[in-house]
């Protein structure tokens, strides 16, 4: 399975068709947009199949699924380095449903949200104690 390296690791293991290597940075540039398959397959002018096609064979994941992970690194990296609200960064990533969210986030990352930003050493913004004190069982300080 893919495991949401960055363009240029891609890049570095064979020349890619550059209509694949377009719909990654599309994909990379609008991560908190609504993106359809059909979409970038007609922007690189190519059927939505043989798009998908190429993409798996240049990525070895699907175009939808390399949404997905990149949705989920950008949450991450969001809930580590601000202080907005889970539901602030569920809508910055592009998701609308918070159930949904919260268990895509916990397949890729192993807990859910609010344990992923404790865990990362998040203070509320009061100032009071660290939140690194209430750690879920079994979730480990960064």
């Amino acid at each position: 399975m893919f495991n949401g390296s960055r363009l240029d690791s891609l890049q570095g293991m064979t020349r890619m068709d550059p209509r694949i290597t377009w719909a990654i940075e599309e994909i990379d540039r609008r991560v908190g947009e609504r993106i359809r398959v059909g979409e970038l397959a007609a922007a690189v002018n190519l059927s939505p199949s043989r798009f998908t096609h190429m993409f798996r064979a240049a990525t070895g994941t699907t175009p939808m699924r390399y949404l997905q992970v990149r949705r989920m690194a950008r949450a991450r990296a969001l809930l580590e380095t601000t202080f907005l609200s889970v539901k602030e960064v569920m809508a910055r990533v592009g998701c609308s449903d918070p159930s949904h969210f919260s268990r895509d986030f916990r397949r890729y990352h192993g807990v859910p949200p609010s344990a992923w930003r404790t865990a990362s050493g998040y203070r509320p913004r009061d100032g009071t104690a660290s939140a690194r004190d209430t750690l879920p069982r079994g979730v480990a300080a960064a």
